[in-house]
């Protein structure tokens, strides 16, 4: 992902000026500039607005696939409604309202539409959901968009251009000009996502769901935000392909929505800088091979674009911007190697709940800080909980055992909210928490770890703190997108995020990927992004999995820390005995589903039951 962005002042004659507005005013003066010279052309001039109609359109794309994980591939669909919405404001037959309004109103179509259509990606996921998107498109080119009264029928829509005052914008150089003023916008605004909660919720919806909601992500919510904003860039785009031009509708066609993905794919999902470079590629080399070939390479480029296409996922899945940034990566191992590693016994800091959070209910302790009752869970004709009950009291770590599939896990999931048992109660902090959903559990001061890391493997170390924090900056999508209202509680969390590196001895490592670190130091992070909104339970799911005996010993004075220096309360799925018994304070197990024994952890391990559940019976010859 590209960190390039047109925020911070830039000093002109000792005058401080915003980057945003000096890419406005270059975006809006250099095509005149231009044309006066025999570098722009009207013809070329052309290309350049469709081009840049292009990347804004990829730039909405990106959104959606790059950020958020969500496939489309009728994606044009959005940009034809953006198109036909601004002939319907702007034409000299409909409305005729000014271009801005045509514009607003684009975007707003495209918004309301991504949204009805982003209402079954709800359910839906990979192929299904690809398969619904795709049948836009079709609907749209050959029904929707021939309607004479939204399309013109069969002679199409003429759009007119925008006016500067009582001048029509007619030339192709001057509306080259409001086509770069536009594709700054987009730029910026997908600054602002990226940098923004919302952002980083769209990335970690990307990664895992159940991961986000553990983090106090409302994932239905933040994919139909993705939706929306997708929408409403593309219909900015249409504009751009629609002004003072007539279009009909094999505008939203399939194949201009593939055209779409390679500009996608092949810049990188995720770089706005890769995906604006292959949109101007994608859209212009064309006549670049007509001009060296002749007109009879023409209809080419679309068998290139497939062709470069299968190169590019075979060889390089990140495209343009995954290869220059692992050219990056191999070039820093080579000047200055591996940075050193991190302390295997971290200094958790200790951190106050943000000041974005609501404080938790107070209780003593010695009182329940979860208690859930007779939990059931049943997957089809499998009992995977069985009337499970389980107490956990302020400021104690509390064990969980069992064999594999005794339900360890379902019933941490039942607890967190991650799955909706059958029957039984959840109560945390002495509220009834069993309707609440994982992300309003999570709200209420409930962190976790899971079996599988449950991180953005891959996001950087100090981006998944600043996911984990998520609940922390409480603004709105809007206050994201414009950065008003949002500075004050990114500062904040970006604090934490940096004391936690400190603490967790990670400095050297804050820009490096998740995946690229090993698996115990995965670990490590993840229980510091569950710190790090300093929730009042902390459950970890076999934390010590894949770790050296040495490695597992520090992780047994880790949770002590957690406990003592901390004031946290544990729940501890784990199967290292030694380290149970060297932490916990309570000791539950688990077999076939149901808690066969609890009490203190040293007689809890010898009680014949709990023997048998392990290691089984001995059969009479």
């Amino acid at each position: 992902m590209t960190s390039l962005a047109l925020t911070g002042p830039v000093r002109i004659a000792g005058h401080r000026i915003p980057r945003v507005v000096l890419a406005l005013v270059v975006a809006a003066l250099l095509p005149g500039i231009l044309a006066a010279t025999p570098l722009l052309s009207e013809p070329r001039a052309l290309s350049l607005s469709t081009a840049a109609g292009l990347a804004i359109a990829g730039l909405s794309l990106n959104v959606l696939l790059g950020y958020a994980g969500q496939i489309s591939l009728g994606q044009f669909f959005f940009v034809a409604v953006g198109a036909f919405t601004l002939g319907l404001v702007t034409g000299v037959t409909d409305l005729r309202l000014p271009w801005v309004v045509g514009l607003v109103a684009a975007a707003a179509a495209g918004a309301a539409i991504a949204f009805l259509v982003g209402l079954p990606a709800l359910r839906l996921r990979g192929l299904y959901l690809a398969v619904v998107t795709i049948s836009l498109g079709f609907v749209g080119a050959e029904s929707l968009f021939r309607i004479e009264a939204i399309g013109g029928g069969s002679a199409g829509k003429l759009i007119p251009p925008p006016y500067l005052g009582s001048d029509p914008i007619s030339s192709r150089v001057g509306f080259l000009a409001v086509a770069l003023v536009l594709l700054v916008l987009a730029w910026q605004v997908d600054v602002n996502i990226v940098r923004s909660r919302l952002g980083r919720a769209f990335r970690v919806l990307k990664a895992d769901e159940e991961v986000a909601a553990s983090f106090g992500v409302d994932v239905a919510r933040y994919k139909l935000l993705a939706f929306t904003i997708s929408g409403a860039m593309a219909g900015v785009a249409g504009c751009l392909y629609g002004t003072n031009a007539t279009i009909t509708g094999s505008l939203g066609s399939y194949d201009r929505s593939v055209q779409l993905l390679v500009v996608v794919v092949l810049g990188g999902l995720g770089s706005r800088a890769g995906i604006i470079t292959a949109a101007f590629l994608v859209m212009l080399y064309p006549d670049w091979l007509i001009s060296w070939f002749g007109e009879g390479i023409r209809g080419f480029d679309l068998i290139i674009n497939g062709f470069v296409l299968m190169i590019t996922i075979a060889f390089q899945p990140r495209g343009y911007a995954g290869a220059i940034q692992d050219a990056r990566e191999h070039r820093r191992m080579r000047k200055g190697g591996e940075p050193p590693l991190p302390p295997t016994r971290p200094h958790l800091p200790d951190l106050r709940r943000p000041s974005g959070m609501p404080e938790p209910r107070r209780i003593r302790t010695g009182q329940a800080v979860l208690e859930a009752r007779e939990i059931s869970v049943r997957f089809g004709g499998l009992q995977a909980v069985d009337r499970a009950s389980i107490r956990v009291d302020k400021g104690t770590i509390v064990g969980l055992m069992g064999p594999n599939g005794a339900g360890k896990t379902t019933l941490f999931n039942a607890i967190s909210g991650t799955l909706t048992p059958d029957t039984g109660t959840v109560a945390f902090l002495g509220e009834d928490v069993s309707a609440l959903p994982s992300h309003q559990r999570a709200a209420r001061g409930m962190g976790r770890t899971f079996q599988l890391i449950g991180l953005a493997k891959d996001q950087s170390v100090y981006e998944n703190l600043l996911i984990a924090q998520h609940l922390a900056a409480p603004y709105g999508a809007v206050a994201a997108l414009t950065t008003v209202g949002s500075r004050r509680w990114e500062r904040e969390v970006r604090e934490r995020a940096d004391q936690t590196l400190d603490g967790l001895g990670f400095g050297h490592y804050r820009n490096t990927l998740v995946s690229r670190l090993s698996h115990g130091q995965q670990r490590i992070v993840e229980i510091g992004c569950a710190l790090v909104t300093s929730p009042e339970l902390v459950m970890l799911d076999e934390p010590s999995a894949g770790m050296s005996p040495a490695a597992a010993e520090d992780l047994a004075a880790t949770l002590l820390d957690i406990r003592d220096q901390l004031g946290r309360t544990v729940l501890l799925i784990e199967h290292n005995v030694p380290l149970v018994l060297g932490t916990a304070d309570e000791l539950y197990v688990m077999d076939a589903g149901r808690v066969i024994a609890n009490g203190e952890p040293s007689d809890v391990v010898t009680r014949p039951e709990v023997v048998t559940a392990y290691l089984g019976q001995a059969v009479d010859a």
